[in-house]
């Protein structure tokens, strides 16, 4: 299933996709491991024969809800009752909220009678609360947290009217209503009885959930799931499934703070999900682009080649997809847009498995408006001289990035090389500019690292790019690339550990330092591993927040030789650095300059080592100015790391935790890093 993500763009396992667009989000997060249903953009869970309490019999009516805003109409939260009491079956019971700050239960009975007993509430936006109603044949009583807010003595009243209305979960609107009553929160483990539970009983539902077999248990719908679907169980054992209206099942689902949280100060983060699994197809590259309040992914479907753009209308309700031309056995390589909605990328032919002698690979960058009008096409120059592209490779890490900046491009691009003088083809990553106007290119800033594994690129506020690479060869790390037009400036912000041979190559001599554990090592490497997955950068007022992902050994070292091996179950961490913005005034290597962090401590800790090359030569590293953002076990990881930043300045950063409770999480970190 494709599916947006309404917080950050995140590569989590394929075929999934997940994309900014919206985020609610106040200082504490938590792991989430299920979806919850939201009702604050409509829709409704409807019950078509739901099993209800006899008239004469008791009724309690519970769930538990959580307001994302404070309310501005009445709400039903459950409800077996029609919009009209002039309707020929006018229902039975509903348990509603008023924008007063009221609980209220409202009864009807077979003489068409209907009484309504409301009471004052205290509830907390961004809290579960558990709301409830009872009547016993004599007296309706309401309850929150699991005590008595009113009792209302009815003795002639009963018995209840039959109705054959479906149950329904959530704020009925009848059809093209124009002002639509919405509930701007969660509605979570709606269970209906046909008895009227007691205090007692009341206080053990904040504790326990409803279980099959249990005393009077009409109905249960925990209304969770592992992923978005448009039915829920029933698993009080009576087997009644809840169909979600089609918008509810298409933009209700989020994963946020489980019902278990309530004590914790602040709602969490809510993640919104839109189904696109009927509109992205395949397992090419997916690309992020926007245009003024719509989001949108540039795709390829890599069984038919097909390249497309899919705009999302920003209530996540609606979406459109235009076809974009592309060559045959092109690969869809980077991709952006720019402020008037225009869509530029670069796709490059694959070369043939059986390649004649002298054959060329056909790279075409292209522009087109918003709605898929073709504007300007241009073949680049790949030949050795030019952008020296032999072959590209599909995989999405190392993908090219494209960005758009005041009239001009800047890409990164990783490619295979055509042949250099040692014979042999190498792969590295390139910076480039184009004219946004018709595409010609400004210039080949050269190599922004041997090897890339990964890259990333935005824009800083002066409309330069900025750039990360992720490169195993020398110099091996984290990469930072601030380029123009016309320039570019390069360092390394952090360096890694590296594998070396386990066997004597070129006669080199036996690296006695990492040598234990009944393993022997050389002193030569050729490691082609990177041991760092790149999160991003955010511009600060007088930096750059740069956050990855990277292994760190039991005691806490990225430069430990000894545990670079496959099979290694180090633990993989989230880190940071802040950079100066006049990095470029640090000294180059991998030795990593004091003077590129921002406020180090007088007494600064720093971390120093190094590796032996494939030529058995020594390579100095220092790692500086890390701040560790996790502390995991070993076999636990950051994946796929993604920042959003945001207006008060803050940064969301978002990321997949492997091993142990594997989670999406979450965490908002200062401008100052904390």
């Amino acid at each position: 299933m494709q599916v947006i993500c309404t917080v950050a763009l995140m590569l989590m396992r394929p075929p999934l996709i997940w994309l900014a667009l919206l985020a609610t989000l106040t200082p504490a997060c938590h792991a989430q491991d299920d979806h919850s249903l939201y009702f604050g953009r409509g829709g409704t869970v409807s019950v078509e024969h739901p099993a209800l309490p006899a008239p004469d019999a008791g009724l309690t009516v519970a769930c538990w809800f959580r307001s994302s805003a404070r309310l501005r109409k009445p709400v039903r939260l459950i409800s077996c009752w029609a919009q009209r009491a002039k309707d020929p079956d006018p229902g039975r019971f509903f348990l509603g909220l008023t924008s007063t700050n009221r609980l209220g239960l409202g009864l009807r009975n077979a003489a068409g009678k209907e009484v309504l007993l409301t009471s004052a509430a205290t509830w907390r936006d961004g809290r579960w609360h558990h709301a409830a109603g009872t009547w016993d044949g004599m007296a309706m009583v309401v309850y929150l947290d699991g005590k008595e807010l009113a009792r209302k003595e009815l003795a002639e009243f009963g018995p209840l009217r039959e109705s054959a209305l479906p149950l329904v979960l959530g704020p009925y609107n009848a059809a093209k209503v124009r002002n639509p009553v919405l509930f701007e929160g969660y509605i979570a483990d709606v269970a209906l009885w046909n008895r009227a539970l007691s205090a007692e009983d009341m206080a053990g539902s904040l504790i326990s959930e409803p279980g099959e077999g249990e005393p009077g248990l009409l109905a249960y719908y925990p209304l969770r799931a592992q992923a978005p679907r448009d039915l829920v169980e029933d698993e009080s054992g009576a087997g009644n499934q809840g169909r979600l209206s089609p918008e509810l099942a298409r933009v209700g689902w989020a994963r946020t703070r489980a019902r278990k949280d309530r004590n914790e100060d602040g709602p969490g983060l809510d993640f919104f999900c839109f189904d696109l699994s009927d509109v992205l197809t395949g397992d090419g590259r997916r690309i992020f682009v926007s245009h003024q309040d719509r989001a949108g992914v540039l795709w390829q479907d890599r069984r038919s080649g097909e390249i497309s753009v899919t705009w999302i209308d920003s209530s996540l309700r609606s979406y459109r997809t235009i076809g974009l031309s592309v060559a045959e056995d092109a690969v869809l390589a980077a991709g952006t847009t720019d402020e008037k909605g225009n869509i530029y990328y670069l796709a490059i032919q694959e070369a043939p498995r059986s390649r004649p002698a002298g054959f060329e690979v056909v790279a075409t960058l292209s522009k087109v408006a918003a709605d898929g009008k073709a504007l300007v096409e241009r073949e680049l120059d790949v030949s050795k001289s030019g952008l020296n592209i032999f072959s590209f490779s599909s995989r999405v890490l190392s993908s090219g990035n494209l960005r758009h900046s005041k009239g001009i491009l800047g890409l990164i691009l990783p490619r295979t090389m055509h042949r250099s003088s040692d014979g042999l083809r190498h792969q590295g990553a390139i910076a480039v500019t184009f004219s946004a106007k018709d595409l010609s290119r400004l210039s080949n800033l050269g190599q922004t690292s041997g090897h890339s594994k990964a890259n990333f690129l935005t824009v800083s506020a002066k409309g330069s790019f900025l750039g990360l690479d992720l490169g195993d060869n020398y110099p091996r790390g984290v990469h930072l690339h601030e380029f123009t037009r016309g320039e570019r400036h390069s360092r390394l912000v952090f360096t890694f550990k590296t594998a070396h041979s386990t066997r004597p190559r070129n006669g080199s001599p036996v690296y006695d330092e990492i040598s234990q554990g009944g393993k022997t090592f050389y002193k030569n490497s050729n490691d082609n591993s990177v041991y760092t997955e790149l999160g991003g950068l955010v511009e600060n007022r007088s930096s750059y927040t740069i956050v990855f992902s990277t292994d760190q050994s039991l005691d806490g070292r990225v430069l430990d030789n000894s545990r670079a091996f496959r099979g290694c179950q180090d633990p993989r961490n989230l880190a940071l650095v802040q950079v100066v913005k006049n990095f470029q005034r640090a000294r180059r290597g991998s030795e990593i300059s004091d003077a590129i962090m921002v406020d180090l401590p007088r007494k600064v800790q720093a971390e120093t080592g190094g590796y032996y090359d494939f030529g058995g030569r020594w390579h100095k590293q220092r790692v500086v100015g890390v701040t560790w953002l996790t502390r995991y076990e070993s076999g636990e990881a950051a994946h796929a790391p993604q920042l959003l930043p945001r207006d008060d300045g803050t940064i969301l950063l978002v990321w997949e935790k492997t091993g142990q409770d594997a989670s999406l999480r979450a965490m908002v970190i200062e401008p100052d890093g904390e």
